[in-house]
């Protein structure tokens, strides 16, 4: 038994191809547009810089004393 067939294919033109891969990150290019529009903070100090305030440990004894320190 045999049969006869006929395949026909169609080409349709689109500028939009919705199927392919797009080339960038969507959520990369979307997070790059949000980081570029948020403002810094006005305490923001884009350099080295000492901080004013400096927390004490809560339980120093807990400390390991350094390489060549004496422990207190």
């Amino acid at each position: 038994m045999s049969a006869d067939s006929a395949v026909t294919f169609s080409s349709v033109p689109s500028e939009a191809r919705s199927w392919s891969i797009p080339s960038e990150d969507p959520y990369e290019e979307a997070a790059q547009q949000l980081f570029e529009q948020v403002p810094h903070p006005l305490e923001y100090v884009p350099r080295d810089h000492v901080p004013v305030f400096v927390p004490e440990f809560e339980h120093p004894e807990d400390l390991v004393p350094a390489e060549g320190e004496a422990p207190t």
